[in-house]
Order: C-alpha cells, then structure tokens, then sequence
C-alpha cells in the first residue's frame, strides 16, 4: 500500500489519499500530527508533497515519525517541502522577495487556515531528523503529480527557479532512540538544536551531511538543465512547423 499525505484534490493512481479536511473526500481522513491509522510497517511508500510545513514544531517531528512506523523496511518516504535556505538568501538580496517571504509564511491561509505555513526545513533540518528516524540513501526525487512538488518561483531579473526541496529516503533500521521521549524533550526546548536535543537522550550523530545535502542540490541542478533543453527543443521544433 502507498500513501499520498495531504492530497488536496489530488488522486494519484496506485495511492491511498491522506487528508485532515473532509471536503476533499480522501481515502483516508485524519490529522497526522495525532497519528495515521496504518498497521506498523504496512506501507511500502509515503508521498507527503508540501505538508511538513503546515505543521507545528515539533509535531512535524511526531509525523515524521509516524511516517517512520507505518513505512516497511526499505519503504520510501519522499518528502516535498519550500527551500527556506534559498526563500531567505531571495529575500535577504531582494530577489522576489515579495514572491519568497509569502512562500515562507503562507499567503494562503488567509483564505484556507490549512494553507498557513507553521514552520520551515533546509535539507541539513531534514537529513538530520530522518537519520535520527532510521531513514538513508537520501536523494532527490520528481514527481508525477503536477502539484506543489513541482513548484517554481518567477524571479524579478532572471530565469525561473525551483524552490521545492524534495528529498527521497528509504527506510533502514527502526528509529535509534526513544521517537515519543524525544518528542517530549522538543516540545519542552522547541528553539534548541535537534542534534543536541537528540544527544541528550543518547542519539550519537554520525557523518556529516554536507556531502549529502550537496547531492541533493546537484540533482535539482541537473534536473533544471534538463527542464531548459526540452524546453529549447520545443521551441525548436515549433519553429519548423
């Protein structure tokens, strides 16, 4: 069974549709910060596309490690979520920064309280937590699903770009400490640093993932190379018609 977390109108084939609001009829209606009602290691994959930062920290925290229980081992999880570290260095320049800010906060749940962004992740943010939840092999991933995950940012003075993090991990291992006592350790110290926090309840970190958060923005590099190619080859061929 494969899960797509906060599917909105969307209905992937091959997909259960997870949602918290019931005017969208998903296959599934709950609230993950509360838990998902999946047997423990029943599903083969999980798709949570724009979802992460809808929630408060650290009940993300908590449904990502739902997402941990629920998943088999080898079970993928990709996760979609905006790029805070590119939406800030936008609006520390000024690039877009109307476009970038509104990203960060949410713009939409003005209309839809749902839509309202509660908390933001970098790649190193989530490489940390999900090796903490047993997660490897981090990679990027595209998605079939013309949804957010596919998300890209009008600049003011040059060519578009994506500001979508998505990040792919399979499940390995079981979590390496307590998920709940940690859990409970952040809701106490909910601005301090993850790592320390996890340390504290006797998580040991291990290598350094700059090098994996550099794989990650190489992919979406050469995926943005590709995009432009097609593009140029369209517009070539329409040229001939």
């Amino acid at each position: 069974m494969k899960l797509y977390v906060g599917s909105r109108n969307y209905k992937p084939e091959g997909y259960a549709s997870v949602d918290i609001d019931p005017s969208y009829n998903p296959d599934i209606l709950c609230d993950i910060t509360k838990g998902i009602p999946c047997e423990t290691g029943s599903i083969e994959e999980v798709v949570a596309g724009h979802v992460l930062e809808h929630l408060e920290w650290p009940d993300s925290f908590w449904t990502l490690a739902e997402f941990s229980r629920i998943l088999q081992v080898d079970g993928l999880l990709k996760l979609a979520i905006p790029d805070m570290a590119l939406l800030a260095r936008m609006a520390q320049s000024g690039d877009s920064a109307f476009h970038a800010i509104g990203l960060m906060y949410g713009v939409g749940g003005r209309i839809n309280r749902f839509e309202q962004h509660r908390y933001g992740f970098t790649a190193s943010m989530i490489i940390d937590i999900l090796e903490v939840l047993g997660f490897t092999n981090f990679d990027w991933w595209n998605s079939n699903v013309s949804d957010a995950s596919n998300g890209w940012i009008p600049r003011d003075e040059d060519e578009h770009m994506a500001i979508s993090l998505n990040v792919m991990a399979t499940k390995a291992t079981e979590p390496a400490i307590n998920v709940q006592a940690l859990h409970e350790r952040l809701i106490e110290r909910p601005m301090s640093d993850f790592n320390s926090v996890a340390a504290e309840i006797g998580y040991t970190k291990g290598i350094s993932d700059t090098a994996k958060c550099a794989k990650l923005y190489q992919r979406i590099h050469f995926k943005l190379i590709e995009a432009q190619q097609r593009i140029k080859y369209l517009e070539n061929e329409i040229e001939k018609q």
